[in-house]
C-alpha cells in the first residue's frame, strides 16, 4: 500500500503548523538551465529503465528519467509524532550528503519505521525510487530547494563511497548580508563571539532542552545567536574572545528583529591563529 501521496499532504499540512526550519534557494533560471541539460543528457543515454546515477546537486522537480543517489546519511533528526482524522502517525528525517551536498530524505508513517531500521549515521547508502518535492523555504534545514520522498517502491543499499564526508566544506555569508537576505536562509558564517550568556535549560513535552545565547561580530556588524543542545557544550568553556565557523545557520526572526539559531545539522569549529 502507497500511502506517502494521501498521508503526507495531511502530515506535511499539520508539521507546517508546528514546525520552523529553512535556507537560501538556489536560483530559479539556474535550477531550469540545470534540469534542461541533465535531463537532454540523461533521456540521450537512458535506453532502458536501469536508474542513471546523479548527484545531490543535481535533483530538481523537472527530472523525468529514472535516477538514483549515492550519498551518507550525515544527520538524523528526532522522530515527530502526530494525530490526524486518518489516526496516529509518524515522520523521520536525515540528511543526506554526498561530494555536491546535501539534502534532506523523508518518511511518512510505516516508511519511516522501515527507514528507521535501515538507515544508520555516517554509513553510505544507494536510494532508488525516490520521490522528488520542492521544500517550504520555512520548514527546511538544508540549502537544497528539494527534498525526498520515501514510497513503497523505495530501495536502500549500503554502498562504500570514497570521499571523506566529514570534510566540511562552506560557503560564508558576510554578516552584512543577513538583514537582506531571504528570512529563513540557510547560511555560514565566520565570526567572532564578543559576549557568551552562558547555558540554560528547561523542559518541553517532557524533552530536556539546552540552550546557549552569544552575540556575534564580524567588522563591527553584530548579531544575537542561540546555540541549542547538543551545540551548547561542544565548547565546554566560555566562549567570549574565540573567532568560529559555524555550518547550517538558520536566519530566524525574534522579538522584532532578525537572529541566528543553529540545527540539529549545525556545526561549530574554532579558528586557530
Amino acid at each position: 500500500m502507497d500511502i506517502s501521496s494521501d498521508i503526507s499532504n495531511t502530515v506535511e499540512e499539520l508539521i507546517n503548523n508546528n514546525s520552523n526550519e529553512t535556507s537560501i534557494g538556489v536560483p530559479v533560471n539556474t535550477l531550469q538551465e540545470t534540469a534542461s541539460s541533465i535531463n537532454e543528457d540523461r533521456q540521450n543515454i537512458a535506453t532502458s529503465n536501469e536508474p542513471i546515477l546523479i548527484q545531490i546537486s543535481e535533483i530538481n522537480t523537472n527530472i523525468i528519467f529514472p535516477w538514483k543517489i549515492q550519498a551518507y546519511v550525515t544527520c538524523e533528526y528526532p522522530k515527530k509524532t502526530f494525530a490526524n482524522t486518518y489516526g496516529n502517525g509518524e515522520v523521520s528525517n536525515w540528511d543526506l550528503t554526498d561530494q555536491s551536498g546535501s539534502i534532506t530524505l523523508v518518511a511518512f508513517n510505516v516508511h519511516s519505521y522501515i527507514m528507521t531500521e535501515k538507515l544508520k549515521l555516517n554509513q553510505a547508502y544507494e536510494f532508488k525510487n525516490l520521490t522528488i518535492r520542492a521544500s517550504s523555504d520555512a520548514y527546511k534545514t538544508v540549502a537544497h530547494p528539494c527534498q525526498l520522498i520515501c514510497t513503497t517502491g523505495t530501495r536502500v543499499q549500503e554502498v562504500d563511497l570514497s570521499f571523506n564526508f566529514q570534510q566540511i566544506s562552506y560557503n560564508f555569508i558576510h554578516l552584512n548580508q543577513v538583514d537582506t537576505i531571504p528570512l529563513n536562509s540557510i547560511i555560514d558564517i565566520q565570526v567572532k563571539i564578543v559576549h557568551d550568556f552562558g547555558i540554560t535549560t528547561g523542559m518541553k513535552n517532557e524533552n530536556t532542552w539546552f540552550r546557549r545565547n552569544i552575540i556575534v561580530d564580524q567588522d563591527g556588524v553584530n548579531f544575537c545567536m542561540t546555540l541549542w543542545n547538543n551545540l551548547t557544550r561542544t565548547i565546554d568553556r566560555n566562549m567570549e574572545g574565540l573567532r568560529v565557523k559555524f555550518k547550517n545557520v538558520k536566519v530566524s526572526w525574534f522579538d522584532g528583529s532578525r537572529t541566528l539559531t543553529t540545527m540539529a545539522n549545525s556545526h561549530i569549529k574554532i579558528i586557530r591563529n
